[in-house]
Formats: C-alpha cells, structure tokens, sequence
C-alpha cells in the first residue's frame, strides 16, 4: 500500500497535508502576517479534489484561529475542528466540531485523537488513509527563565513531561512540533524530549517565526535512525513524504524564487554558546537560586 503525503508550509505553525482525498489543514493563520502575499493565501483553488477537508484549530488565540478560515466556500466538505473556547467565537455553522483534551471521534474516515498542551488550547493526532499525523499547537517545553523560579520551571517541565507522555509511542508517521529561538539556548529541548519520547517517523519544525534559518540548521544536525527531521521554511515550499518503506523517503520542492525567504544551509549559532548564550535573543536569562 502507497502511503504518501505531500506536505506545505505556510507560516509560523500553519501547514497542511494533502492525502489522495483527505485535505489536513493545522493552524492556519493569514491575517497579520506580511510574509504571506495574497497570492499565497490558502484558497478555494486548493480544496479540489478532497472528499474530506478537516480544518484543525488549536487555540482560541488570533495567532491559530484565523477568521479567514470562514470564508471559504461552505459548498466544500469541510468540518472545523478546534477547543470549546475558540468553538464560542466561531460562526454558527452545522460544520464546527467542539472538542477538549482526550476526546476520540471520527470525522468521515478520519479517527481524531485530542490531546493536551503546555501552554492554553490542545493538539491533535489524526488517523487518516493509512498514515497517523501529529500537530503540536502550543505543547512545548516552554521556559520563560527571565520571568519564572526555579520551581515554576520544574513545573513546567513536569507538565510537559506528562503530556507528551500520553501521546503514543511509535505511534505518529508524520509530526509538526515548535522550534522557537526565542528561548535562546534552550529552544530545543522540548523538540529533541518529543523526538526521543515519541519517535515520530517524520519530524517537521514550526513556530520558528522569521527564524528559518534555526529549523534549517536544526534539521541538519538531527541525526537518527528512528526520525527523519526536515525543514519547510519558505511560503508554500513543500515536502512529498513517502512513508511506504521502512524508511521514510522525504523530497523537498523550493518555493518560486522570488518568493522564497533567505534560508543558510548552516548557520552560525555563537549566540546561543558564548558567554551570554540568550545575548541575540528577546528572552534574556538571569536564573536565581530559590532561598
């Protein structure tokens, strides 16, 4: 059996994955965001051909419940899926499927599993045409070291400990995870606690901002056997991810030139390493010992 999905990238954390007749799209975002030319924007011309279109909202928040999600063509077989907060600001529409964390359901032939998050809203793993599918939200091992204690660290640690632990081990073929510099040197270590905890087939970065080039270079250095890493950092750059083998084949396809962001294939990360590791970051670090 061919399991293959064709994965795009649009910005921040919003992605989509396109099956033969299943169209996933994850935390789309359009308004507010200057990266994306209108040209770009995602559009009625991209829900052809689809049986089902499942459109994934993780938080009631502007940054992942775009009102433009809306606008859409309701003719289309499109179902909203998203927490309960973000379900009382949407339209009154048959199509909107309110959940919370631990909820199981099946939308067309699409199992949906919802599980937590570290920080407000859920994240979700769908089952659909033969390949299990992970977005993250906002589940990430969060560390705000300028504001927090020592112990409201460890609590957040503990939190984000539990809840990746729910989630099902060798379980998830194709996974979007954030990756965010702005908490400097240690803006991985929720990713590499997920890879090791989950072992995803295929690891996607998201929530890098502007900061592609971080994705790209964390791409690079993730070696394993278990997880292939890869980076889609450009507007509409996408990625065919063949998961039919015991190894999971990955093609990148670049966005148009002109419109592609400026991405190193290695870049320098001496900030995160000198003396003042979070010195060109926006999250400065000044840890003190609880008494």
């Amino acid at each position: 059996m061919t399991k293959q999905a064709l994965v795009t990238y649009f910005y921040q954390s919003s992605f989509t994955v396109s099956l033969q007749k299943t169209l996933l799209v994850f935390s789309y975002r359009q308004s507010d965001v200057p990266q994306l030319e209108e040209s770009q924007y995602l559009a009625d011309k991209d829900f052809h051909s689809f049986n089902n279109i499942l459109v994934f909202v993780p938080d009631a928040s502007k940054a992942h419940h775009d009102k433009a999600i809306y606008e859409w063509k309701q003719s289309y077989p499109i179902t909203y899926i998203m927490p309960q907060d973000a379900a009382k600001l949407a339209p009154r529409l048959a199509n909107v499927r309110a959940c919370r964390e631990g909820d199981r359901f099946t939308v067309g032939h699409s199992e949906i599993e919802v599980f937590g998050s570290a920080d407000k809203g859920i994240s979700y793993l769908v089952k659909a045409e033969g390949l299990s599918i992970y977005h993250a939200g906002d589940l990430n091992l969060w560390h705000w070291r300028e504001e927090n204690t020592l112990r409201d660290i460890a609590r957040a640690e503990a939190v984000f400990y539990e809840k990746v632990a729910k989630i099902p081990k060798d379980g998830v073929d194709i996974s979007f995870f954030p990756l965010d510099p702005n908490q400097g040197g240690f803006y991985d270590a929720g990713a590499n606690h997920f890879i090791m905890a989950v072992r995803p087939r295929v690891f996607f970065p998201m929530h890098f901002g502007s900061r592609g080039e971080i994705a790209a270079e964390y791409a690079r250095r993730s070696i394993s056997r278990r997880t292939t890493v890869f980076a889609l950092t450009s507007v509409r750059e996408n990625a065919l991810v063949d998961l039919s083998g015991p190894t999971p084949l990955v093609r990148g396809s670049q966005a148009p030139a002109a419109r592609k962001s400026s991405v190193r294939a290695s870049v320098d990360l001496a900030a995160y390493v000198h003396e003042d590791p979070f010195a060109q970051t926006d999250l400065p670090v000044n840890i003190k010992e609880e008494k």
